[in-house]
Parts: C-alpha cells; structure tokens; sequence
C-alpha cells in the first residue's frame, strides 16, 4: 500500500485515538518505529497527536522538573504557528526526526491503554463538521500558541500550567478526530485559561 493510500487510513472517525498506536506499530521497520515515518502518515492530522503528546507532559507530573513545563510551552507554541502558517506538517530538526521507539513498547502502551482508549474513542467522533472545519482548525491553532505561551508564566504558580496544558490536549483530540464538538470544548477551555490568567497576574 502507497504512503498516500496508507495516510487516508488515518483517523477515519471511527477510533482516532487507538488508530494512531496502531498505525505506529504497523510502521515499524526493523523492529523501531520513526518519529519522521509516523509525521509522514498521520498527513494533516500530524499537530494533533504531538499536541496531545506534549499537553499531556505539560500537564502532568512528567513535568515535575523547575522550568519543564515551561519548556514544553515553547515547543507548543513553535509548532503551532506552523500550523498557522499552514504547513502540513510539522517541521522538526533532523535529530528529531530520527528518533526512534521499540515496536515492543508501543505494543505494550497499546496493551496498558487499551481500555481508556477504547472508552475516550466512544466519546469522540468526527460531528459537527463545521467547528472542525480547516478554517477553525487554523484558528485553533493560533489559541494553542498562545496556551504554549502561556505555559511559560504559569509554570511557575503551582498546579496553574495543568489548564492551559490540558486544554491544549484538548485542541489536540479535536483536530486528530475532526471532532467539532471537542473543539467547541477547547474553544470554551481558553476562556476558563483567560480568566484564570488575570486572576493569577
């Protein structure tokens, strides 16, 4: 099957969230899986699953280091004004893209997760096309700047950096899923962010 033909396959609406671990694990060659390979199929839906990946670090205690948060905030921010600029996929440094994971470990994330994904793959869905539609996504892309912006500042208030972190999940499921309903949700999301900001400052 062709690159092109295979990109199609992504994120029919069907099981978007589980689709991406296992389109990972069915691009394995040698037994790894490349970060430039997985960019390449997932096509326009790239952002997504990199915004989910690095919301979900922000905010979390995976980020428990001074000053991480802050950091995944800056890469936020820099790949979403790529997608603002409408570049399909996002550009990364060579040594990223070389970076590889064991098909083992996908496997067994895939394993780990299997239920939660299958629960959070029945809540979302592609609907209300309207709010998921290109237009909105570049939109979407311009609020999850400024969230990765403001990652920085409140990183250093405890707790604070999770809203914008996880509305930044948010946006990152709807543009994967085509999901207008989640988008409607993140859109709702920054403005609890906005609030808290001039609460916080």
């Amino acid at each position: 099957m062709s690159e092109t033909a295979k990109s199609a396959d992504i994120g029919d609406g069907v099981a978007p969230l589980e689709e991406i671990i296992d389109d990972a694990i069915a691009r394995s060659e040698d037994g790894r899986v490349s970060l430039r390979a997985l960019l390449l199929a997932w096509g326009d839906r790239s952002y997504g699953p990199l915004f989910i990946i690095l919301g979900f670090v922000g905010g979390t205690p995976l980020a428990v280091v001074p000053g991480a948060a802050a950091v995944v905030g800056v890469v936020i921010a820099i790949l979403a004004l790529q997608m603002t600029f409408g570049l399909k996929h996002p550009w990364l440094p060579n040594v990223a893209l070389k970076r590889s994971v064991s098909e083992e470990k996908l496997r067994d994330v895939r394993q780990k997760m299997d239920k939660p994904l299958r629960f959070l793959d029945h809540l979302i869905t592609e609907r209300w096309t309207w709010a998921a539609s290109e237009a909105m996504r570049r939109a979407a892309a311009i609020f999850v700047t400024v969230l990765g912006v403001l990652m920085i500042p409140f990183d250093a208030v405890p707790f604070a950096v999770a809203a914008p972190a996880w509305t930044v999940v948010l946006f990152g499921v709807a543009i994967t899923a085509r999901d207008g309903l989640v988008m409607t949700l993140a859109l709702a999301g920054c403005l609890g962010v906005g609030l808290l900001a001039m609460r916080a400052f």
